[in-house]
């Protein structure tokens, strides 16, 4: 169980940290346990809400190819801003760079995200937008599969 008494940049810390291992690692499991479902996740081009553990491996394994794909070998990220919003919620931001043996691959890029703390005590990740301006395949990748448009009365 986490320390009731951490701050909100120790919480964002301790999650980027949890996901980024379990990226890098090809840990589903572990990546699952930091999140919330239903989590809403958005880019510049897309937003989705993630109901299933299913859609959120899928939002994963997309993730882990474009890194491959990249030859990523360090995923350096750190909180950058995080403050409580209630007892319950830490809104945070934080700094991604992608790496491949020593080379920045793009851009770094901010992430906001809402934390929450659920009925037993531990926070997971509920919500985050994704401000990528240099990687389509990327923003792709976190948001493989965008909701449909609502059909309005005519």
């Amino acid at each position: 169980m986490q320390d009731p008494t951490q701050s909100a940049h120790e919480i964002s810390e301790h999650l980027l940290e949890r996901t980024g291992n379990a990226i890098m690692s090809d840990r589903f499991p572990d990546f699952l346990a930091c999140f919330v479902l239903p989590y809403h996740i958005e880019t510049l081009e897309s937003s989705q809400l993630i109901s299933t553990a299913p859609d959120m491996e899928a939002t994963f394994r997309a993730v882990r190819a474009h890194l491959t794909t990249h030859s990523i070998t360090l995923m350096a990220r750190h909180c950058v801003s995080a403050s409580f919003r209630s007892e319950t919620e830490v809104a945070a931001t934080h700094e991604t760079r992608l790496i491949s043996r020593g080379v920045l691959v793009q851009q770094p890029y901010p992430t906001f995200s809402l934390i929450r703390r659920g009925w037993d005590k531990k926070w997971r990740i509920a919500h985050s937008s994704y401000v990528i301006v240099d990687s389509d395949p990327l923003n792709a990748a976190l948001a493989p599969h965008p909701q449909p448009a609502r059909k309005t009365a005519t």
